[in-house]
């Protein structure tokens, strides 16, 4: 291959990872944060033999309740659960200027999603383009469903 033909070639994979109005895997920034050791259950969702359990720092509770938005490096976990067993992690994180990374219409502020395997391996599924499309509802509570059990948390 020539190095014109290696120059397109890249080009071409270049323009078509950034096709306007459409988001893709690898804009996806959101990791299993190293921290969730730290974390606390602030959240309790479940219903029957299933749910979600809502994990959160310390730093970042006490940030909500200040009634400050919480900034860009803030991570939250949901536990899935089905049958009683955890089936996979739901990692919500936020970062500076990630909003950017999809088109306006389709934007949750600076939050990105990602689903992880109970072994917190990516899991590369549509739910986090799903969660994408709720969260985008809940645009005057920065994205969040879950902050009236983080304001209500006591430890």
């Amino acid at each position: 291959m020539t190095f014109v033909h290696r120059l397109v070639s890249t080009t071409a994979v270049i323009a078509t990872l950034t096709v306007p109005g459409v988001a893709f895997a690898q804009a996806n920034r959101a990791t299993f944060p190293a921290s969730f050791d730290r974390m606390v259950m602030y959240g309790d969702y479940r219903r029957g033999s299933g749910g979600e359990l809502a994990y959160a720092l310390p730093e970042t509770i006490a940030i909500a309740k200040a009634g400050q938005p919480l900034p860009p490096g803030t991570s939250l976990v949901l536990e899935i659960y089905n049958g009683g067993a955890l089936t996979s992690y739901f990692v919500m994180e936020k970062g500076e200027g990630w909003g950017l990374d999809f088109p306006e219409e389709t934007r949750t502020g600076d939050w990105h999603f990602q689903q992880f395997g109970p072994d917190k391996t990516v899991q590369r599924t549509a739910i986090a383009e799903q969660c994408q499309s709720c969260h985008s509802s809940k645009a005057s509570n920065d994205y969040m469903f879950t902050t009236e059990r983080m304001l209500s948390y006591v430890p």
